[in-house]
């Protein structure tokens, strides 16, 4: 059984309202390697197997406050800025953390697993 963006859309709507989530648009629909991933205006992602119609379970997210202690280890022991203002958004893949995002350029974001280990960084160029 392969489903289509709108079967897609509305097991999204049904999970996230299971899951209590807030539901509002705008909404983003997008097929990358065969799951569904239907994106909220409240940053809520619901993944679903295109092939089965599935929910893809996600494992649960580290503590956000151990993902930016790794994001600061990492960024002190590769010489990157760390200081105010920071950011914490939560992705598919883990948490997204965000330092010296005050400034105009020069912004530093290391993406923290969901098992709390650096996968990389970028900054943004001054």
């Amino acid at each position: 059984m392969n489903i289509d963006e709108f079967e897609a859309f509305k097991i999204a709507r049904i999970a996230a309202h299971d899951r209590g989530w807030q539901w509002r648009p705008p909404f983003w629909i997008s097929l990358d390697e065969g799951e569904w991933r239907v994106h909220a205006e409240s940053e809520c992602v619901v993944r679903i197997s295109a092939q089965t119609g599935d929910l893809v379970l996600q494992l649960g997210f580290v503590d956000p406050l151990i993902a930016m202690a790794a994001a600061k280890e990492y960024a002190l022991k590769n010489d990157l800025s760390w200081k105010p203002a920071f950011s914490l958004c939560l992705t598919a893949e883990g948490w997204d953390v965000g330092a010296c995002q005050s400034q105009f350029g020069g912004q530093t974001n290391i993406y923290v697993s969901q098992h709390g280990e650096v996968i990389r960084h970028q900054i943004n160029p001054k």
